[in-house]
């Protein structure tokens, strides 16, 4: 695997037209948007893309789509995870076909595997296509019996196996499938809230929601923390995580998300497909505005 991947890379969100169905204008509108901002590259799909929620001919369509667009102007990584192993090897051949930069896979859902299941899953999609593969080790779902170690030592003997989007608050986890990995594996950090903190155990880069609606202000902080500049990044990242937490604490992430995309760069994103937040409040332009103040 030759291909550097690296920087603020944003978990796309999947706008959504008023019938639930996806709306592809505004994907090739975020796209725009992403590569004005000199971004690392998009990961598509994932959690903050709904995945689950999408059939696998919505997923394609989504994914055809965010490729053709991002042509020549910015990298996609699409996320191919599924609840079947068979559609997440078809969704790894298809990514592969209409010429995504890398395919990436949460591990396998709801039922409770084995170590040996959740590694031939992976070793499966690895071997579907020549596409380099990034593990999703998201916190809370990916349950597995191993230490961090081990699963990066068994990450490493997949086909095409590149790295890992690693969402968790705990970067002792993170540093220590680092120091197994070195530079065989390229480690993005996922959780938004340790995006600079996540520099010292080694991430090479950082994929997350909140980079939706601030990445360039998310890049200009981890560049400046990766070039030295400490004092910066902590100021940036004690406005970031107290914005974060106003928008947990006060109504919810997706339909923040609504109206917030709307307000900074004139998108519009839809409301998620329910079931997921169909109960969230509305977020008022004043509430929005005075987050968005926080990192103004």
């Amino acid at each position: 695997m030759t291909t550097t991947f690296r920087g603020v890379w944003p978990a796309m969100l999947t706008p959504l037209r008023t019938d639930g169905s996806p709306n592809l204008g505004a994907c090739e509108q975020l796209v725009d948007l992403f590569a004005k901002q000199g971004l690392g590259g998009i990961y598509l799909v994932g959690s903050t893309g709904q995945w689950p929620l999408f059939t696998m001919a919505e997923r394609k369509a989504i994914a055809e789509c965010v490729v053709k667009a991002a042509v020549g102007k910015i990298p996609v990584m699409v996320h191919v995870g599924a609840v079947t192993t068979a559609d997440a090897v078809d969704l790894a051949k298809h990514a592969a076909k209409i010429g995504a930069d890398a395919v990436s896979a949460v591990g396998p859902i709801y039922f409770s595997h084995s170590v040996d299941a959740v590694f031939d899953y992976y070793t499966q999609i690895g071997a579907a296509s020549d596409r380099p593969l990034f593990a999703y080790h998201l916190s809370g779902v990916s349950q597995m019996s191993v230490g961090p170690r081990e699963y990066a030592e068994r990450f490493l003997k997949v086909p095409n196996a590149a790295g890992m989007k690693i969402t968790a608050l705990d970067l002792y986890s993170f540093g220590l499938i680092q120091g197994v990995a070195g530079d065989r594996l390229q480690l993005f950090s996922g959780a938004d809230e340790v995006m600079c903190h996540a520099l010292l155990s080694g991430a090479i880069g950082a994929i997350g929601s909140y980079y939706n609606l601030w990445g360039a202000e998310c890049k200009k902080a981890r560049e400046a923390t990766a070039a030295g500049d400490i004092a910066m990044g902590r100021e940036f990242m004690l406005r970031f995580q107290a914005a974060i937490a106003d928008v947990l604490a006060n109504g919810g992430m997706w339909t923040f998300f609504t109206t917030a995309m709307k307000r900074k760069h004139g998108i519009d994103v839809g409301r998620p497909r329910p079931p997921l937040a169909a109960a969230d409040k509305t977020w008022s332009e004043a509430e929005v505005d005075r987050i968005l103040a926080r990192l103004a």
